[in-house]
């Protein structure tokens, strides 16, 4: 299924982004700019809003990681249900692969910068043992 799911986003974006051609070629440079600025912007916020509410770090990157990661299918159907898909559904089409790489970019280096041991200990403390039956 997640097969399927991938090649239906991918058909999306280039049904979008083939409409959209000659728009894309006018504000292209620009247009891949600001969803990039607006995605970081996002991951920045997320994380930064949870250290401003002194939430543990790993609270804080996955608020970062949730509100950088929107959903770019919902601007795709608003352009189509308006009827803009080839200009308004572009940006959509731009996001939608900008936040996949940014996102697992920023997983993959948080996965390398490990979370201070004080939290690591509390993690493990709240988790609470599961009974196996057999």
């Amino acid at each position: 299924m997640p097969l399927l799911s991938m090649a239906g986003i991918v058909l999306i974006i280039v049904v979008i982004t083939a409409a959209g051609r000659d728009n894309l070629l006018d504000v292209g440079a620009l247009l891949i700019a600001a969803v990039l600025i607006h995605n970081i912007s996002g991951y920045f916020l997320g994380y930064w809003s949870g250290r401003l509410l002194r939430m543990e770090e790993r609270d804080c990157r996955t608020i970062a990681i949730e509100v950088g990661l929107q959903n770019a299918g919902l601007g795709s159907a608003l352009a189509l249900a308006m009827g803009k898909l080839s200009t308004v559904g572009l940006a959509a089409a731009i996001f939608a692969p900008a936040m996949n790489i940014t996102g697992s970019s920023l997983a993959l280096w948080w996965r390398s910068k490990p979370l201070p041991e004080k939290q690591l200990q509390n993690n493990k403390a709240n988790v609470v043992p599961q009974k196996i039956s057999q």
